[in-house]
């Protein structure tokens, strides 16, 4: 019989907190991989944890899920699931019962499967039918935007209520609704507002939407961020981290908002924007920023505009902040988590910034 530890130490952001997994019966070098955060909603924490035996050379699956409430504290094994992404998984916390959720999707359609912890048994519904009969968009999409018209869940969201709503999240191009708690489920398709570099330059949408838009629901509203970067690929690799560089002359958060589960592009609500540029730093902002060499004070200098910003992601709670991973080159091994809040963006204390040069680990320290 296999021992698991779970503990977690908590921090305020921007700081990360830790999730401290162990096995005292067993090695050093147990895991396959280490521990992963699948997702968390409300005090309940879902985790894969993939441990195999010395004579293993590959994963024979995805490993072993658990349900870990910190508040308690248990930590709760689930029984195998089906094969799916750990991005098409989410949870709906229903008071001390919960339900696991994740939807894949395969040449059939949509496959739901759903894990209600009072039954203690998996639930498959196949070919789950999208409902909604209206156009995403109101135009033709030009070739470089058909990424638009597919969806490839990148994240899950739970908005809750009587019927345990639940969306699967495209960040490119939208959100599949979801009532797992209803008999017969069905899908609603929300579309996502179409992101300004589209729009403005004409950019093409392909690849992970994660390093540009984030998504949350906030105090009954969901929220969606976006990253918008101006600049250009230079020609030459950076010698320092020999992958291909930018130089980045401005970036911009755009933020939208919607209380509603209606299904039209017209529900979005822009409440804010602002671009780097316009950021004022106050002087203690100022020391660190120096100190960790993310300004530059000559007058060709680096400055915050200039830095490599990515994976925006909301606050959740009412501070307003949007947080950035930061660093002065692309791929940089060094980062920082820079906190901006967006509503107090008029006053120069607006920033906050955590190293992450303090965040050295033991190896099984998963950081949220």
């Amino acid at each position: 019989m296999k021992h698991i530890q779970v503990s977690i130490c908590t921090e305020y952001p921007p700081a990360p907190s830790r999730l401290f997994v162990h096995c005292p019966n067993l090695g050093t070098d147990v895991f396959y991989e280490n521990p992963h955060i699948i997702c968390t909603a409300d005090g309940f924490l879902l985790l894969r944890i993939q441990i195999c035996g010395p004579a293993v050379t590959y994963p024979r699956d995805k490993g072993d899920y658990f349900i870990y409430r910190p508040g308690c504290p248990s930590l709760q094994l689930i029984p195998k699931p089906p094969l799916f992404h750990d991005d098409q998984v989410g949870l709906l916390p229903r008071g001390e019962l919960f339900t696991i959720a994740a939807l894949s999707l395969s040449i059939e359609g949509f496959t739901l499967h759903l894990f209600h912890s009072e039954s203690g048994v998996w639930t498959v519904f196949n070919k789950v039918p999208v409902v909604t009969v209206e156009r995403r968009f109101p135009f033709k999409l030009p070739r470089n935007a058909v990424r638009l018209n597919e969806h490839m869940t990148t994240t899950v969201i739970t908005l809750g209520g009587k019927n345990g709503t639940m969306g699967w999240v495209d960040l490119w191009s939208g959100i599949l609704l979801c009532d797992v708690l209803t008999v017969s489920p069905t899908l609603r398709d929300v579309p996502l507002p179409l992101p300004q570099c589209f729009v403005k330059r004409g950019m093409q949408i392909d690849g992970c939407p994660k390093p540009l838009r984030g998504i949350a629901v906030v105090q009954g509203y969901i929220k969606l961020v976006e990253l918008d970067i101006y600049g250009e690929m230079l020609p030459m690799h950076d010698p320092e981290t020999g992958h291909i560089n930018f130089r980045i002359d401005d970036w911009e958060l755009i933020q939208y908002t919607r209380s509603s589960a209606e299904v039209s592009c017209e529900d979005w609500k822009l409440e804010h924007t602002v671009k780097a540029s316009s950021i004022g730093i106050d002087e203690e902002m100022h020391r660190q920023f120096l100190k960790y060499g993310l300004l530059d004070e000559t007058p060709e200098g680096r400055k915050l505009q200039n830095l490599n910003t990515c994976q925006p992601a909301l606050s959740l709670d009412d501070t307003g902040a949007i947080y950035l991973l930061t660093k002065t080159k692309f791929m940089q091994r060094k980062a920082w988590v820079l906190a901006v809040n967006i509503w107090a963006i008029k006053y120069k204390h607006c920033l906050s910034l955590a190293s992450t040069e303090a965040w050295a680990c033991p190896l099984h320290t998963v950081l949220v």
